[in-house]
């Protein structure tokens, strides 16, 4: 291993090459960090020495960071290159990389977002989008070992987003209590990662997964590297939230990353790969929209500026999946008769749901939408006559396999069930014991652990858990939302840390039990799910009956 070297520096000094290298947003959080932090220990500047020559980050406390390491870099539409090394033989990572041009980077103000209150973002509106967005992050709580590896792919579909979007991305805390190595990446997004231009010339015959090509790059360079930063790079996992969990399901369907990595965790996501001939068919609505000639093609889209590209494409009415059918994405990760790809069956998965993903109780109310149905008004009596509104002569039924299934959770509840049928966002779409999900796994031979997050969260009454809400608690990054858990800390921290030390089992062993919690895979012949609320435990089957009602009353 390659030789670390450690230099302290004045919390003063240290403040201005924060400050000096990276946005307001980050220096104000650092420096806010810093202060609290003064009397314990300074901040120290650390090295690590890698191929491409030396990485500078820092140490607080007990946590290594490294922040916005180039990966790789490409031109427009073509594929990433790895980074061989750095000008002038040194990089600066002490805050985060570019991330990629999106439509919130395009001006200074963001539409206000009453759901920013419930995911607080981390300056997104304000962050400048650039085209080399390659850029990743690592945090470790000691550069020596051979720890497990995560590494994270944020949410935003395939459109928006960035591994510093949302404060409680950071990995300093998994890090320091779960003893392993977290990494994030940015890539290219929407139509400069996902634009099929294959028919307009060979250089472009990959132009339509770009994206997923970069995140591949990550993967290969923490492969390379990620033992200088005390991580196992043969122990590695991925894990990816909404678009974040599409594209770790694309990332495990492909032949290219067979030694990249062998966990995968998929979150809250769906995967919305389409074929070949779809992205193609795709470009051609943006090039008819432009009139032009197939000659044009290429050297207008390449001059063309990011913004006109994303305004064209978006009356064009483009829409941005990854697309399989060639080269090292030959199969989705599930064919048309649900039969799962050989190279994802070859992984270890976890995999699940939050308890209402898009249909919180409190979404109705800070959208205006139905001031009624927030869920601190409703009593009982309100919940059954809400009930038998919605669902007729089967509320009954369904209150009574709902108290079954949720005994410690108010009736009103079941109003803000995540009742989607089927799909990777939907419970019953996994559970369905016909045709979901969790079957196909089985089918195939995949090791697969099932999830629901069920904790309802202190604010505003009582929140029940919506989609992103469970992010900080498996990463144990409650301290940067404190006013989520305000008034139940103890029980909500409580949560945290059996999601987290179940987290970082998965990482190390490939098994998410821990001392506290026996968590056994689900099986076609036994359907366990580990359900993580005020007293976490795994149950069989407790809400399938009650997802066969709700579909049911729903046709």
């Amino acid at each position: 291993m390659k030789r670390k070297n450690a230099w302290m520096i004045s919390l003063g000094a240290m403040a201005v090459l924060l400050l000096g290298g990276c946005s307001a947003e980050e220096g104000a959080a650092t420096n806010g960090a810093t202060t609290e932090k003064a009397d314990s220990q300074a901040i120290s500047m650390e090295t690590v020495d890698l191929t491409a020559g030396k990485l500078i980050g820092y140490k607080e406390d007990n946590v290594y960071s490294f922040k916005g390491i180039p990966y790789a870099t490409a031109e427009r539409f073509k594929s990433p290159e790895p980074i061989e090394n750095y000008d002038g033989g040194t990089h600066l990572a002490l805050s985060y990389g570019q991330v990629a041009p999106q439509e919130r980077t395009l001006s200074s103000t963001a539409s206000p977002n009453p759901y920013e209150f419930m995911t607080p973002s981390n300056g997104t509106a304000d962050m400048v989008g650039n085209e080399n967005c390659q850029y990743l992050n690592v945090w470790s709580n000691s550069l020596e070992g051979n720890k497990p590896v995560i590494v994270f792919f944020h949410g935003g579909g395939l459109v928006s987003g960035a591994s510093s979007e949302l404060s409680y991305y950071t990995g300093e805390y998994f890090t320091e209590t779960e003893d392993a190595v977290f990494v994030s990446v940015n890539h290219r997004l929407n139509a400069l990662g996902f634009l099929d231009l294959s028919a307009y010339g060979e250089d472009y015959a990959d132009s339509g997964i770009v994206g997923i090509q970069d995140c591949v790059e990550a993967l290969r360079w923490v492969k390379n590297n990620i033992s200088e930063f005390g991580g196992d790079p043969d122990n590695v996992t991925i894990l990816g939230q909404s678009g974040g969990a599409e594209k770790v399901s694309t990332l495990a369907s492909m032949s290219d990353t067979v030694d990249l990595f062998d966990k995968v965790v998929f979150m809250s996501g769906y995967y919305a790969t389409t074929p070949k001939e779809a992205g193609v068919a795709n470009a051609r609505q943006l090039v008819d929209y432009l009139q032009l000639a197939d000659s044009e093609v290429i050297p207008t889209l390449t001059d063309m500026s990011y913004e006109e590209l994303l305004e064209s494409a978006t009356s064009a009415g483009c829409n941005w999946s990854t697309h399989y059918g060639d080269g090292t994405f030959a199969d989705p990760l599930f064919d048309e008769n649900g039969e799962m790809n050989e190279y994802a069956a070859n992984r270890k998965w976890m995999i699940g749901t939050t308890y209402s993903e898009f249909f919180t109780n409190v979404e109705p109310l800070i959208y205006g939408q139905n001031q009624d149905a927030y869920l601190p008004d409703i009593d009982e009596a309100k919940a059954m006559e809400m009930l038998t509104e919605r669902y007729g002569s089967d509320a009954e039924r369904i209150a009574d396999l709902y108290k079954e299934a949720y005994p410690e959770h108010p009736l009103a509840e079941v109003l803000f069930i995540n009742s989607i049928p089927q799909g990777g966002f939907s419970r019953y779409g996994l559970i369905n014991p016909e045709n979901g999900w969790l079957k196909s796994f089985n089918d195939a031979g995949a090791t697969v652990y099932n999830y629901a997050v069920s904790y309802q969260q202190p604010y505003f009454g009582g929140v029940t858990m919506y989609h992103t809400g469970d992010i900080p608690y498996w990463f144990n990054s409650l301290d940067e939302v404190p006013h989520m858990i305000k008034g139940d800390e103890e029980n909500a921290r409580q949560v945290s840390e059996a999601m987290s030390n179940a987290l970082g089992a998965f990482l190390e062993t490939g098994d998410p039990s821990t001392e506290d919690l026996e968590w056994a895979p689900y099986s076609n012949d036994e359907h366990n799910t580990m359900v993580f609320d005020t007293n976490s435990e795994t149950k069989e089957d407790f809400d399938l009956a009650l997802y066969e009602s709700l579909t049911q009353a729903s046709q």
